[in-house]
C-alpha cells in the first residue's frame, strides 16, 4: 500500500456491496483534490488462476511476485520470483500461487477494467489515488503529501469485521486534518456511510 498515504489519518467514509458504487464515490472524492497524483496504485494478493487471469487482462503491465510459503517446496527459488504470467499455462501458474500483484497506471485509464475484473469472489483489491487536498483551515482541512482516496474492494485490512464482498472507500488526510477534515470532504462530495 502507498506508505506515504498511510502516514497520515485515514477513515472509512462509505461501505457498499456494489463495486461500481464504491468506485463512483471514490471518484467524487478525487474530484475535490487540488492536485492529483500522476499514478494510481493497485495492490492485491491473488490465490487462484482465474483471479490472476482476470487481473492480468485488466492490467497487462502489472508486476506479479511469488513468495513461497514457509515449509513449501519453492517453485522458483527460496527468495521468490516474478513469473511472466502471460506465457504460463494454468498448471505452471498454479504452481506459483499465491501471487502478490501490484500495478501503477495513470488515473482514469484502467479503473473500469479493474472493477469489471473483480468478479464475484476473490482476494481484497486495494486501489489508491494519491493527490493533495486544498487547504481549508476553516473546515479543519490542511493539504499534505499524505492525501489520498483508497477503495478496498472485497475487504478491508483495517477493519476485519467488514463482511466479505463489501467494498470500503477511505479518505487519507494529514494528521492535522484528522476526523474534521475527513468529515468536511465526505460532506462536500456527498459521500455517506
Amino acid at each position: 500500500m502507498c506508505e506515504d498515504c498511510l502516514a497520515g489519518y485515514s477513515r472509512c467514509v462509505h461501505v457498499t456491496a456494489d463495486a461500481a458504487d464504491a468506485y463512483r464515490q471514490a471518484m467524487r472524492l478525487c474530484a475535490l483534490m487540488e492536485h492529483h497524483g500522476e499514478e494510481a496504485e493497485l495492490l492485491t494478493h491473488l490465490e487462484s488462476v482465474d483471479e490472476v487471469r482476470r487481473m492480468a487482462a485488466a492490467l497487462p503491465n502489472s508486476r506479479f511476485v511469488h513468495h513461497p510459503c514457509p515449509g513449501a517446496r519453492p517453485s522458483c527459488g527460496a527468495g521468490g520470483c516474478e513469473p511472466d504470467v502471460s506465457v504460463m499455462d494454468d498448471r505452471e501458474l498454479e504452481a506459483h500461487l499465491p501471487l502478490a500483484m501490484s500495478a501503477r497506471f495513470a488515473p482514469g485509464t484502467a479503473e473500469d477494467r479493474v472493477v469489471a475484473a473483480l468478479g464475484d469472489n476473490g482476494s481484497a483489491v486495494f486501489l489508491v489515488w494519491p493527490g493533495r487536498w486544498p487547504d481549508r483551515p476553516e473546515h479543519g482541512l490542511h493539504g499534505s503529501r499524505h492525501d489520498a482516496v483508497q477503495v478496498a474492494f472485497r475487504g478491508d485490512h483495517s477493519d476485519p469485521a467488514l463482511l466479505s464482498g463489501r467494498h470500503a472507500v477511505h479518505v487519507h488526510v494529514s494528521k492535522e486534518s484528522g476526523h474534521r477534515g475527513v468529515e468536511y470532504l465526505a460532506a462536500q462530495a456527498g459521500v455517506h456511510p
